[in-house]
C-alpha cells in the first residue's frame, strides 16, 4: 500500500503539475497561432466596410440651419 501512495505522490508532484499546465498552455498557443492566419482574411472585409462607412458618414454636409427661432405670435383671442 505504501508503494501505491508514493506513486500517487509522484503523479501529482509540483513539478509535474507545472509541466502539465505549461504543456496545455503550449498546445493552446500553438492552436491559436495556427488559427490566426485563417481568421485574418475574414477580418479584412469588415475593416474595409467600416472605414468606407466612416468616410461616407464624414463626407456628408452638416445641416446647420441658422435664423430659426421660436417667437411668440399674437392670436386673435388676445386683448
Amino acid at each position: 500500500m505504501d508503494g501505491l501512495l508514493s506513486n500517487a505522490k509522484k503523479l501529482f508532484s509540483t513539478t509535474n503539475l507545472i509541466g502539465y499546465v505549461l504543456g496545455i498552455l503550449g498546445i493552446t498557443v500553438a492552436a491559436f497561432i495556427q488559427l490566426l492566419p485563417v481568421l485574418l482574411p475574414l477580418l479584412f472585409a469588415p475593416l474595409v466596410g467600416g472605414v468606407l462607412g466612416l468616410l461616407v458618414y464624414n463626407a456628408q454636409p452638416k445641416n446647420t440651419q441658422t435664423g430659426i427661432g421660436v417667437h411668440p405670435t399674437a392670436s386673435s383671442t388676445q386683448n
